[in-house]
């Protein structure tokens, strides 16, 4: 089967795509598409296949990936509860 398949080319390569990373990592993808527009997270260049571009990211990307959300989700944070009056 010879079939230019944008999927099988991304598993061929051994390179994931921004929402199986956002995925593997443990967040939303509307997250990580945020933080990439803002430039807190750094990603690869789009590359093309066939009329669409796609991220793939490298294990190395994702490893990086994983130290920005180490830096960025902190344990406390979050919503602060009401005193009770």
């Amino acid at each position: 089967m010879t079939s230019n398949n944008a999927i099988g080319i991304v598993y061929l390569r051994n390179k994931r795509t921004t929402s199986e990373v956002a995925k593997i990592v443990g967040i939303y993808l509307a997250t990580l598409q945020r933080g990439i527009a803002q430039g807190k997270v750094k990603a690869p260049q789009p590359t093309l296949i066939g009329a669409v571009g796609y991220r793939l990211w490298s294990q190395d990307d994702i490893a990086e990936l994983k130290e920005v959300k180490k830096a960025i989700y902190c344990k406390g944070r979050g919503r602060k509860s009401n005193p009770k009056l």
